[in-house]
């Protein structure tokens, strides 16, 4: 397919993902699906164009309605994605599409030309890494400009295929040697010891080590929320906010398919394909709470008698923007506010169900302290017979056969797990471990 046609498709795919209410992924996977005749190049080419467009489409959206304010959304939309494929193609030069022959040739070079030159004297890091204001002034409070800018140009980029070896089944290392067998080539993680970092984008789903349960894909930063829980076989563990289950399948692992792992979701069609999963990894000792009903008789049986308490709760997902890149248009203060408040009154719903001397870990895929370390403060102000463990500590006590060296230099004198794309290549995480003392 010719440069100019890719571009045609690319804006009529970009146009969809922004007039759809829907997530991205989801908007983008529909129109791949109805467009049989595209190659796997073709569809390789629309998707980064998209998911590139994405990223910067703030600050590109911006200057053209400064230089060309005359125009609909339409036309916005295919003069945001021509400006960044230009960018990306600038030996190449790309031709007007049926999208955008009202605009003149000249005037496309044009705004082309303009767009090139301004982009190399942004000095402004809101601009320079198209994120919102009102986010990086916030952050700031957290990191210096320099870090800052690293932390974006991080979550600019595409995220890493991660893989978590199902070590009931294999090893780390007999399973690399399996994807090596089928043409996947992986290296270790750094910090999770089930990791395995696919050397590009792959199709896992259609080999046969995936298919036999030997790996799930899950970021290495989210592995270590579940070994943090560190939850012991023969116990009662309950993941309360269990989403798509990939924690729930870890934890379950890490129980040694002993004892017993309740996933309880609100909206149980999030849980999608978990029993096939499930069955996949050999799994026994999972049982989903997909309705109030059964939440309801679980708090009656097991109300202080929790071993193990995992509250991946509802948050921004601010930290997986390297896969969401259309998260920045929905990130608002309000909904940083409203979350907030969803995530106090889990905390607070949940925490009773939690024996003493059991162990509670509060996680986030957000990188603002307001979900974070502001929320387990208050919550400790309000609950004082909960206690914060440091993960330094926690992660000393974690005993399994692998080796665990690089996390707990990671983790030394750590209050908290906080993990972010520019330092760890993961996306960004934060957890806390807490205890109940009576």
């Amino acid at each position: 397919m010719t440069l100019k046609s890719l571009l045609s498709h690319s804006i009529e795919a970009y146009t969809a993902v922004r007039t759809d209410s829907r997530p991205a992924d989801a908007v983008l996977s529909d129109y791949l699906r109805a467009r049989k005749y595209l190659g796997s190049h073709d569809r390789k080419f629309i998707s980064e164009a998209v998911y590139g467009t994405l990223r910067y489409d703030l600050a590109i959206e911006a200057f053209i309605i400064g230089a060309f304010p005359q125009n609909s959304n339409k036309i916005t939309y295919a003069l945001t994605i021509f400006l960044f494929l230009s960018q990306q193609h600038q030996d190449e030069l790309l031709l007007p599409t049926s999208e955008l022959t009202s605009i003149s040739e000249a005037k496309l070079l044009e705004l082309r030309s303009q767009f090139f030159s301004r982009r190399q004297r942004i000095e402004d890091i809101s601009d320079k890494f198209s994120f919102p204001c009102w986010v990086t002034e916030k952050l700031r409070a957290d990191f210096s400009d320099e870090d800052l800018a690293h932390l974006y140009a991080a979550l600019n980029t595409e995220a890493p295929l991660t893989l978590r070896t199902n070590t009931l089944l294999t090893s780390r290392d007999a399973l690399k040697q399996r994807l090596a067998h089928d043409n996947i080539a992986t290296t270790f993680g750094n910090l999770s010891p089930d990791a395995l970092i696919c050397d590009r984008r792959r199709p896992i789903f259609q080999s046969q080590t995936f298919k036999q349960g030997l790996c799930e894909i899950q970021d290495e930063g989210s592995q270590l929320i579940s070994l943090l829980l560190n939850p012991k076989p023969k116990t009662i563990t309950l993941d309360a906010c269990a989403g798509g289950g990939g924690k729930t399948l870890h934890l379950a692992t890490l129980m040694q398919n002993k004892g017993k792992v309740y996933a309880y979701e609100k909206f149980p069609k999030r849980f999608g394909n978990i029993r096939d999963r499930l069955k996949r990894s050999s799994l026994q000792n999972v049982e989903l709470l997909d309705s109030e009903e059964k939440l309801y008789r679980f708090r009656e049986k097991f109300s202080g008698k929790v071993d193990s308490l995992l509250l991946d709760v509802p948050c921004t997902g601010s930290g997986t923007l390297r896969r969401n890149p259309d998260l920045k248009r929905r990130l608002t203060p309000h909904s940083l506010e409203h979350l907030t408040k969803v995530q106090s009154e889990i905390l607070d719903t949940y925490a009773p169900l939690l024996k003493v001397g059991g162990r509670l870990v509060y996680a986030t895929c957000s990188i603002f302290r307001d979900e974070n370390e502001a929320q387990v403060e208050a919550f400790l102000s309000r609950h004082k017979n909960f206690s914060l463990l440091p993960v330094s500590e926690v992660v000393k006590e974690i005993r399994i056969e692998a080796d665990l060296t690089k996390l707990r230099e990671r983790l030394q004198n750590e209050t908290y797990l906080k993990l972010f794309p520019h330092r760890d290549n993961t996306d960004g995480f934060f957890a806390a471990v807490l205890t109940r003392l009576s």
